[in-house]
C-alpha cells in the first residue's frame, strides 16, 4: 500500500466513522449478495419440508407431544446453513479482497469484523424466528386437520425463540471462524465437522471404549449445547444457564483470537 493511499485510509478511518457506520455499511454487504437469500431460502425449505413430512406421518394421537420436537428437528441442518452463511460473510470478502477497501474505510478492523458478526447474527435470528414458528404453525395446522390438539403456551414460545437463538450464536460462531481462518472452503468444512461429524466420533468412540466420561464431552458439543436452548422443559442433560456459559465460550474460543489476527495480518 503506498503512502497515499495509506495517508487517504488513516482520513478515511478518523473522519467520523462511528459505529452506526460501520453497522450499516455491512447491512448493506449482507443484504446485497446473492448467498444471503440462497441460505436463507434453503434454511426455510428444509424446514417446511421436515414439517410438511412429519405433519402427514405423525401419529395424530401423539401430535400435541411431538409438535414442538418436531418443529425444531430441523435446526441442526438449518444450523449448518446459518453456519454457511456466517462463513461466507467474511471468506466471501476476503475472496474478492472487498475486505481491503473496508479496512480502508476502518482501519482499526475489529469494529468491521463485529458489525459482520452482529449483522449476521441478527439475521440469523430473525431467520430462526420465520423457521421455529413457521414450522410449529405448520405442524398445528396440519396435526389439527387430522384430529390432533397442538398446544401452544410460554414454554413452546420460549423453546422456539431458544432455537431462533441457537441460530443466531451458530452464524455468529461462524463470522468469528471465518475470520481466522479466512477460506470459505475450510470455515464450512470446520462447521461441518462441528456439527454433525464430532457427535458421531465422540458417541462412538464412547460406546466402543465405554467411558462415561465421554457423555459429559458429547454433551458440551456446540450442536448439544444448542440442542438445550430449544429443548422440552425438562428434558435437556445439562441446566440451562450452563449451556449458555458453554455457548460463550465457544463463540470467545473463536472471536478472541479472530479479532487479535485480523487486526494483525496483513490483507
Amino acid at each position: 500500500m503506498s503512502a497515499t493511499t495509506t495517508s487517504r485510509a488513516s482520513s478515511a478511518g478518523s473522519g467520523g466513522v462511528t459505529a452506526a457506520h460501520v453497522l450499516r455499511s455491512e447491512w448493506l454487504k449482507l443484504v446485497t449478495v446473492r448467498s444471503t437469500y440462497w441460505t436463507t431460502l434453503v434454511a426455510v425449505l428444509v424446514a417446511a419440508a421436515v414439517s410438511l413430512l412429519a405433519g402427514t406421518v405423525v401419529n395424530a394421537d401423539r401430535g400435541g407431544e411431538l409438535a414442538l420436537r418436531v418443529a425444531t428437528g430441523s435446526l441442526s441442518i438449518v444450523a449448518l446453513v446459518m453456519g454457511v452463511l456466517g462463513v461466507l460473510a467474511v471468506g466471501g470478502e476476503y475472496g474478492t479482497l472487498q475486505i481491503r477497501s473496508s479496512v480502508a474505510a476502518v482501519p482499526q478492523r475489529w469494529p468491521v469484523l463485529v458489525a459482520k458478526g452482529v449483522v449476521v447474527g441478527a439475521w440469523s435470528f430473525v431467520v430462526g424466528l420465520v423457521v421455529t414458528f413457521g414450522s410449529f404453525g405448520l405442524l398445528a395446522l396440519l396435526l389439527g386437520a387430522r384430529g390432533a390438539d397442538v398446544p401452544f403456551d410460554g414454554a413452546t414460545a420460549g423453546a422456539l425463540v431458544g432455537g431462533a437463538s441457537y441460530l443466531a450464536i451458530v452464524a455468529a460462531f461462524a463470522v468469528g471462524l471465518g475470520a481466522l481462518v479466512r477460506a470459505t472452503a475450510a470455515g464450512i468444512t470446520v462447521m461441518a465437522a462441528l456439527l454433525f461429524v464430532a457427535p458421531i466420533v465422540v458417541a462412538l468412540i464412547a460406546a466402543l471404549t465405554g467411558a462415561d466420561w465421554l457423555g459429559t464431552v458429547n454433551d458440551y458439543l456446540l450442536s448439544s449445547l444448542g440442542g438445550v436452548l430449544f429443548a422440552p422443559k425438562g428434558s435437556a442433560a445439562i441446566e440451562l444457564w450452563a449451556a449458555l456459559i458453554a455457548l460463550a465460550c465457544w463463540v470467545a474460543a473463536v472471536w478472541i483470537p479472530a479479532l487479535l489476527l485480523t487486526a494483525r495480518r496483513d490483507v
